[in-house]
C-alpha cells in the first residue's frame, strides 16, 4: 500500500528528532498573557528633535504621526512575523511601552561566571574568565548582570568582554571587583540593540584638508587643527555625545560646517581606545545626489566578507545606483564611512566603480551572525527620525495569572486526551493510529515553532486549535471513506487503499484552500493576524505529514501482521436520507433574522462594553501593597462579591489586567502590581486619571502600602517620618540628600518593612505642608553615591493613559489581508471546482458565521452571563472560526463534486445525498472540536478572564460553522448553480433558434 518505506520512515523520524532537539536546545516560550515578560519604557522628545533640525515644524505639530510611524517601524524589528506576541503602544504623550514576552524566564537563571581580572567602579569594559560554552551564555547583545551585590547592565559582549556598562542599578551599590569576584547573568536584553538604534544610514568620505579650503580664506581650516579641536571638546564635555559637536560644526559657516565625525563601532580590538581615537572625520557632499541615505536601498541581505566573515550586501534603488556608481569611481583609492544609527559600521578603502551594490563588513573582527541579523532587521524595518531614550524596565508576571495559567493548561490536556481516548473508543485499532499520528503532528508543530523561536500565545493557542481540529478531521474523513469501501465488501486491504485514495483530494483541497488563507494573511497582515497565520500554516503542513505520510504508513504496518480481518469500528451515524434542501428557505429565513438581529445588536452595543483596551486604549498603573499577595488576591478586590468597598462594577474593574512586578517577590507572594485596564466612556482626560487614582484608593484602602511619606510632624524645629524609597538606598547617602532639602543633623533608621524613618532640625516657620513638599519634589532631584535618584513610591504610581495597540493602520492592514485571502481562496476553489459559484457559497457560510460569533458576543454583553470583548484574542477567535467553516464547507463540497458525474436528477437532490454521507464525518470532527474548546470554557467561565471569552466564541463558531457548511453554503451553492444552469439552458435553446428565424427572414 506505501511505497518508498524506507524514505518515509527516514523523513518521519528525522522530523521527530529535529523537534526534539529543537524543543530541547530552545526551549518553548510563553507570551506575556501565559507566562508574563519584560515592560521596557521609552521617552520621545518632541520639543528637542525640532530645536535640533531632525524633524520639522510641521511634524512637530503632528505627534501622534510620528508616534503612530515610530511604533509601526519598532512593531517590524521586533516581531516582523508577528510571533513573538510583543505588545507596544503608547503611555502618556510621549512614551512609549514595549512589552517582550518571555524574557522574564531568563531572571536568576544562575548562570555565572568568574572576572578575569580586577575591574574599578568606572571601568568601561569587564573580562569574564570560562570556557567558551559558558561565556557563550551571556548575551552578544546586552543583558543584566550581578557583580558582589552591584547589579551592571551591560551593552555588548564581544568573546570574554562586557562592555558599554551601566553601573549602580537598582539601589545597588557602584563598587571596584576583584578578580575571581562571581557574575551571575540576572537577565538578558535580546532586543534593546533593535528597539534603540535609529537605524539611520549614511555614506560618507573621510575628509582630508583639501576639502576643508573654502573661498574666503578666512573660513578655510586644517585637518589637524580640527582634530585638536575635537579631542579638547571631548575632554572638556565627557558626558556629552559627538551629534552635539557635529551640530555646532554644521552651524560654522565655511567649509568646516560640512565636516562630521563619527566613532567607529565598539569591538573587542579597540575598548580602551578613548572616544577621540575612534573618531574618524568625514566630510558631507555638496551635491544633494550624491548624499546616499538608507531609504535609497532597494535590498539588503546576508553576505559574507573576503575573509569570510557575515556581513550585510545592500543594493540602491534603479535611480541611485547611476549616481552612487559615479560617487564611488570619483572617491577611488579613499575610505568611505558607513555610518548606521552614529557609528561607522564599516571603513573600507574604494577600489573601483560600485555600480549601486556592496557589501558592509564588520572590520577586522568581522560581525557575528546575531548582529547581522539585527542589523539587517533594523535597516528593513527603515530610521527612527527621533532616538528614543530608555527610562525603564521592570519584569512582569502573567496577565493572566498564575491560576488562569493554571485553569487554561489544565483544560487543555484534559481536552486534548479526551478528544483521543474518543478517536481510540469510537475507532478502535484505527482509533489508536489517529491518536499517535496527532501526537506526532503535535511533536512536530511545537519543534517547528521552538524553531522559528514563536511565542505561545491565546492566538497561537487558537492556531493550535484549528491545527488539532483539522488533524483530526483528516483522519475522520479517511476512515470514513474507509468504512464506506469496507461496507461495499473490500477487503481491509483494499478498503484502506481506496479509502486513502478517495480522501486524498478532499483533505489536500480543504488544508491548501485554508493554507492559502494562512500565507496571505501571514504576508499581508500585521501582528497577531499574522501571527496565528504564522502557527496556522505550520500547523496545516504539519497536519498534511501526519495524515497521508505517518497514518497511512502505521496503517500499512498493521497489514501486514496480516492478522486483521475487517476494521472495526463504531457507527454514530446510520446511513441517513435526510431531505436537508427541503429545509433551505426556512433556514435562511432563520438564518436572515438571526444575522441581523446580531448585527444590530453588536452596533448597538457601546464601544467602551464591546471593545478591550487593544481597540480603546486604557490606563496602567504601578500598586504597591503593604504584605505580599498574589495576582487572583489583588484580582478580587476589583469584584464587587468580594470587596465591599468596591460597590458596583465599572468598565475599569471588569476588564483590569493584573502582572505582579516578579522582583517584589517577597514571603511566597508580591508587593507591586502593574495594572492595565480600558478606557470607560471618557477615562483619558487628566481628570478622570485623578478620579480613577482616587476610586482605586478607596477599592483597596485595606491593602496598600503607605507613602511616599508617612507619619509626618514638625515639633519644636525638629522633623520627624517615614520615607517609602522605590531603592534602598545607604543610610548615609539618605543624610547627605535630607540636608540637601534643609533638614539638618538627620537620623536615619530602617523600620520592619524596609522604609527609613527620619528625624532631623530644619529651619523655624517649616511647616508639614512646606516639609512634604520638599520632600516629594526637591530630594528626589537628588542622587545617592551610585548615581540612583531618591525617587519615592507612592501606593499608586505611574499613572498613565495608554494607547490602543490596534490603530487605524494595523486595523485597515488586517481588513486588506482578510479581504485578498478570502479571494485567493475563492479563486483557488474556482480552479479546482471549475465555477465561482463553490467559492462565493463557501465565503457566504464563513461571513454568516462571523455575524452569528458577533451577535453572541452582543448578547453575552448585554445579559452578562460571559465576560467578553473584542482582543486581539478574540480576533484570533474569529480567524479560527472562519479556518473551520472553509475546511468543513469544502469536505462537502468535494464529495458533491465527486457525486455529479454519478448521479443523475436535481441538484438538491446530489446536495442532499453529499451531505448525508458526510454527516458522520461533519458531526464527529465537530464533536471533538468541541470537546476541547468546551473543556476550556467550562474551567474558566466565570472567572471573568480572556479565555472565557476567548472559548465562548469559539463553541458558537464551530456550532455555527457546522450548521452553516449544510443550512448555509449547500443551499447557497443550490441557487447559484441553478441560475447558471438556468442562464446556460436559456444560451442554448437561443442559439438553437438563430439558425431558422435567419433561414425564415431570408
Amino acid at each position: 500500500m506505501v511505497e518508498n518505506i524506507s524514505r518515509k520512515v527516514t523523513l518521519l523520524l528525522g522530523l521527530a528528532a529535529l523537534s526534539l532537539i529543537s524543543l530541547r536546545a530552545l526551549g518553548f516560550r510563553m507570551g506575556l498573557d501565559l507566562e508574563g515578560g519584560t515592560r521596557l519604557v521609552y521617552s520621545i522628545d518632541f520639543d528637542k528633535a525640532a530645536q535640533e533640525g531632525t524633524i520639522s515644524q510641521e511634524e512637530l505639530g503632528n505627534r501622534g504621526k510620528l508616534m503612530t510611524d515610530l511604533i509601526s517601524i519598532w512593531r517590524e524589528r521586533i516581531d516582523p512575523t508577528g510571533v513573538r506576541g510583543a505588545t507596544i503602544r503608547s503611555e502618556g504623550a510621549n512614551r512609549v511601552v514595549i512589552e517582550l514576552p518571555g524574557s522574564a524566564s531568563s531572571v536568576g537563571r544562575s548562570v555565572a561566571t568568574e572576572l578575569a581580572e580586577d575591574g574599578t567602579s568606572d571601568a568601561a569594559a569587564l573580562i569574564l574568565m570560562g570556557d567558551q560554552d559558558l561565556l557563550d551564555s551571556f548575551p552578544e547583545d546586552g543583558g543584566l548582570i550581578e557583580v558582589d551585590g552591584e547589579n551592571i547592565r551591560y551593552g555588548i559582549r564581544r568573546n570574554e568582554i562586557l562592555s558599554d556598562l551601566t553601573r549602580g542599578l537598582d539601589g545597588t551599590q557602584r563598587a571596584a571587583h576583584v578578580a575571581g569576584s562571581s557574575v551571575v547573568l540576572k537577565a538578558s536584553d535580546p532586543w534593546r540593540s533593535r528597539i534603540e538604534s535609529t537605524g539611520h544610514m549614511n555614506f560618507y568620505i573621510e575628509a582630508t584638508s583639501s576639502d576643508l579650503i573654502d573661498a574666503d580664506p578666512a573660513l578655510s581650516t586644517d585637518i589637524e587643527v580640527e582634530r585638536a579641536a575635537v579631542t579638547t571638546w571631548i575632554d572638556d564635555h565627557p558626558d556629552v555625545p559627538i551629534t552635539e559637536y557635529n551640530r555646532i560644526l554644521a552651524g560654522r559657516g565655511g567649509a568646516a560646517s560640512r565636516l562630521r565625525y563619527f566613532p567607529h563601532r565598539a569591538t573587542a580590538d579597540n575598548l580602551e581606545t578613548p572616544l577621540a581615537d575612534r573618531l574618524l572625520a568625514v566630510i558631507v557632499e555638496e551635491d544633494p545626489a550624491w548624499r546616499f541615505e538608507g531609504a535609497d536601498l532597494r535590498a539588503v541581505f546576508q553576505s559574507v566578507d573576503s575573509f569570510g566573515f557575515p556581513a550585510v550586501g545592500f543594493e540602491m534603488v534603479a535611480p541611485k545606483q547611476g549616481e552612487f556608481g559615479d560617487f564611488t569611481d570619483e572617491h577611488k583609492e579613499s575610505v568611505m564611512a558607513i555610518v548606521i544609527s552614529g557609528e561607522i559600521a564599516s571603513a573600507p578603502v574604494i577600489e573601483d566603480k560600485l555600480p549601486g551594490r556592496g557589501i558592509i563588513n564588520g572590520g577586522t573582527g568581522g560581525f557575528t551572525g546575531k548582529e547581522v541579523q539585527d542589523l539587517i532587521q533594523v535597516l528593513r524595518s527603515g530610521s527612527l527620525k527621533i532616538a528614543p531614550t530608555f527610562e525603564q524596565q521592570e519584569t512582569v508576571g502573567a496577565t493572566l495569572g498564575q491560576d488562569y495559567v493554571k485553569r487554561g493548561t489544565t483544560s487543555a490536556v484534559i481536552g486534548l486526551i479526551a478528544v483521543l481516548i474518543f478517536t481510540m473508543f469510537y475507532y478502535r485499532r484505527l482509533g489508536m493510529i489517529a491518536a499517535f499520528s496527532l501526537i506526532f503532528n503535535l511533536v512536530i508543530l511545537m519543534g517547528a515553532m521552538s524553531f522559528i523561536r514563536a511565542t505561545l500565545t491565546l492566538p497561537g493557542v487558537a492556531g493550535i486549535i484549528l491545527t488539532v481540529g483539522m488533524a483530526v478531521d483528516a483522519n475522520i474523513l479517511i476512515y470514513e471513506r474507509i468504512r464506506e469501501e469496507q461496507a461495499r465488501g473490500r477487503k481491509p486491504m483494499q478498503s484502506a487503499r481506496d479509502g486513502f485514495a478517495n480522501a486524498f483530494s478532499t483533505i489536500v483541497d480543504a488544508n491548501v484552500t485554508t493554507l492559502i488563507t494562512g500565507l496571505i494573511l501571514m504576508k499581508v497582515g500585521t501582528g497577531p493576524v499574522r501571527g496565528f497565520a504564522t502557527t496556522l500554516s505550520i500547523g496545516i503542513i504539519t497536519s498534511m505529514i501526519s495524515a497521508l505520510i505517518m497514518t497511512k504508513l502505521l496503517i500499512h504496518f498493521q497489514l501486514e501482521k496480516k492478522s486483521i480481518k475487517n476494521w472495526s469500528m463504531m457507527k454514530l451515524v446510520g446511513d441517513t436520507k435526510i431531505k436537508f434542501m427541503s429545509k433551505r428557505k426556512l433556514a435562511a429565513l432563520m438564518s436572515l433574522v438571526l444575522c441581523c438581529a446580531g448585527l444590530a445588536g453588536f452596533m448597538k452595543t457601546p464601544d467602551n462594553q464591546k471593545l478591550g483596551i487593544d481597540f480603546l486604549g486604557g490606563t496602567t498603573m504601578l500598586v504597591r501593597v503593604n504584605e505580599p499577595m498574589q495576582s487572583s488576591e489583588l484580582r478580587d478586590k476589583f469584584d464587587a462579591d468580594k470587596n465591599p468597598l468596591l460597590g458596583q462594577a465599572t468598565d475599569f474593574t471588569r476588564s483590569v489586567e493584573i502582572s505582579p512586578i516578579l522582583n517584589s517577590e517577597s514571603e511566597g507572594g508580591f508587593t507591586a502590581f502593574r495594572l492595565t485596564s480600558k478606557a470607560g466612556d471618557s477615562e483619558s482626560s487628566g481628570a478622570s486619571l485623578a478620579n480613577i487614582r482616587t476610586d482605586v484608593e478607596g477599592w483597596l484602602q485595606d491593602v496598600l502600602q503607605g507613602g511616599p511619606v508617612e507619619n509626618l510632624a514638625v515639633v519644636d524645629g525638629t522633623a520627624s517620618g517615614v520615607l517609602y524609597f522605590e531603592n534602598q538606598h545607604p543610610a548615609s547617602d539618605v543624610v547627605e540628600g535630607l540636608a540637601k532639602v534643609g533638614i539638618e543633623d538627620a537620623t536615619v533608621t530602617e523600620d520592619d518593612e524596609g522604609n527609613l524613618a527620619f528625624s532631623g532640625s530644619v529651619a523655624a516657620g517649616s511647616t508639614i505642608e512646606n516639609l512634604a513638599e520638599r520632600l516629594q519634589l526637591d530630594l528626589t532631584q537628588f542622587s545617592d553615591e551610585a548615581g540612583n535618584h531618591f525617587d519615592l513610591a507612592s501606593p499608586i504610581g505611574e499613572l498613565n493613559s495608554v494607547g490602543a495597540q490596534v490603530v487605524s493602520e494595523l486595523r485597515d492592514q488586517a481588513v486588506a489581508a482578510m479581504l485578498l485571502s478570502l479571494f485567493a481562496a475563492v479563486m483557488y476553489i474556482r480552479m479546482r471546482f471549475a465555477e465561482y459559484s463553490y467559492g462565493f457559497a463557501a465565503v457566504i457560510a464563513l461571513v454568516h458565521d462571523v455575524i452569528i460569533a458577533l451577535g453572541a458576543v452582543a448578547l453575552a454583553i448585554y445579559t452578562g452571563l460571559v465576560q467578553v470583548e473584542i482582543n486581539l484574542a478574540m480576533i484570533a477567535a474569529f480567524l479560527t472560526i472562519i479556518g473551520y467553516s472553509l475546511n468543513d464547507t469544502i469536505v462537502i463540497f468535494d464529495r458533491v463534486r465527486e457525486n455529479l458525474p454519478r448521479m443523475k436528477g436535481k441538484l438538491s437532490e446530489v446536495l442532499d445525498v453529499s451531505v448525508n454521507q458526510t454527516l458522520s464525518r461533519t458531526l464527529l470532527t465537530s464533536m471533538t472540536t468541541l470537546i476541547t474548546v468546551s473543556l476550556l470554557f467550562a474551567f474558566n467561565a466565570g472567572t471573568g478572564n480572556v479565555i472565557e471569552g476567548f472559548s465562548f466564541a469559539l463553541i458558537i463558531g464551530v456550532l455555527s460553522g457546522t450548521y452553516s457548511t449544510i443550512f448555509i453554503a449547500c443551499p447557497t451553492l443550490h441557487w447559484f448553480e441553478s441560475r447558471r444552469i438556468a442562464k446556460g439552458d436559456h444560451e442554448d435553446s437561443a442559439e438553437s433558434k438563430a439558425p431558422a428565424t435567419a433561414g425564415a427572414s431570408s
